[in-house]
């Protein structure tokens, strides 16, 4: 469970195959920046005699196809030791910040040694093909020091550069999650004290739920939505799943309804994650959430209703 004042760690970029081209290929860059001190010559030097097309089968044949295996092993790495460590959230501060990346720094070391002898043995058939020989394959493509300390600065600088762009992300929606607390606060204040004192209904402010660790209390201010999947009731919060005792129709009933709405048969939404509405086909609209990239399908005839529900909203959401 991500406590307020802390950040979630959920690298949102682990599925965007974009970011491991990007990656990938700086690493290479700078493995081959490396080669400019070599006696016997750097990678640049079919470019210094102006064969590009040289260059750029050497590029894409020889490093490129093979370093994304690399890649994609050290992320899936990073991603188990980070699970196996339990690290789910960081303090927002300088401290809580090294030592994360500190705690790092074991499966970016070892990382090399799992995935060193993967890639290069990959390598070796694909380049060699048919001829074959062990003198020419060990050790040399299946692991030397040479080829750790070719790896080591690269995916020092990929492994912290593909953590510390998840690490901005996922603060960038911290620090919007804290703003938009702070204006709801804000908005709320002032309408409170005009209001006269009567009683309000007592809606709860946690519920009841399990997930692989057991029981425990889940705040309902972080709950994105709730789901029927398969007849089990899920809560969502950033980064967590948990799966909930009630039902949906239970729970809609229980919850504030200022907070909390049904778009659908299968989804109870909490409204201060929607972001948008827009329409999409035969009177249905697609309803997407602050995260970017979560979207359910909402007929039209709970558009009404939805309008009327985020206008009493203390506060407008972005």
């Amino acid at each position: 469970m991500t406590e307020p004042n802390r950040i979630p760690i959920t690298f949102r970029t682990r599925r965007q195959w974009k970011v491991f081209l990007l990656f990938t290929l700086i690493g290479i860059l700078l493995y081959q920046l490396m080669t400019l001190q070599r006696s016997e010559g750097s990678d640049f030097a079919p470019l210094r005699r102006g064969n590009v097309g040289h260059y750029l089968k050497m590029l894409l044949g020889y490093y490129y196809l093979f370093e994304l295996v690399s890649v994609f092993i050290f992320v899936r790495l990073t991603l188990w030791y980070v699970r196996v460590l339990g690290i789910r959230s960081i303090e927002p501060t300088l401290g809580g910040v090294l030592r994360y990346e500190l705690t790092l720094l074991p499966v970016f070391l070892g990382g090399i040694l799992v995935f060193g002898p993967i890639t290069n043995t990959l390598r070796y058939v694909a380049v060699f093909f048919p001829v074959y020989s062990w003198a020419q394959y060990f050790p040399e493509y299946f692991f030397t020091g040479r080829m750790y300390a070719n790896y080591l600065l690269p995916f020092l600088l990929v492994g912290y550069g593909f953590v510390n762009l998840n690490l901005f992300l996922d603060y960038n929606e911290y620090q919007k999650e804290q703003l938009d607390r702070l204006r709801r606060q804000a908005a709320s204040e002032p309408l409170e004290s005009m209001e006269p004192t009567s009683p309000q209904p007592a809606y709860p402010s946690v519920v009841e739920a399990s997930d692989d660790e057991g029981e425990t209390l889940v705040p309902v201010g972080g709950i994105w939505y709730i789901e029927v999947e398969n007849k089990n009731y899920l809560a969502y919060t950033a980064g967590r799943t948990y799966q909930l005792r009630k039902t949906l129709s239970e729970l809609e009933a229980e919850l504030d309804p200022q907070q909390f709405y049904r778009i659908n048969r299968s989804v109870l939404l909490n409204l201060a994650y929607l972001k948008n509405y827009s329409f999409w086909e035969n009177d249905k609209y697609i309803v997407r959430l602050t995260d970017g990239k979560t979207e359910f399908v909402m007929q039209r005839a709970r558009l009404r209703e939805l309008k009327e529900r985020l206008s009493r909203l203390p506060a407008p959401h972005p």
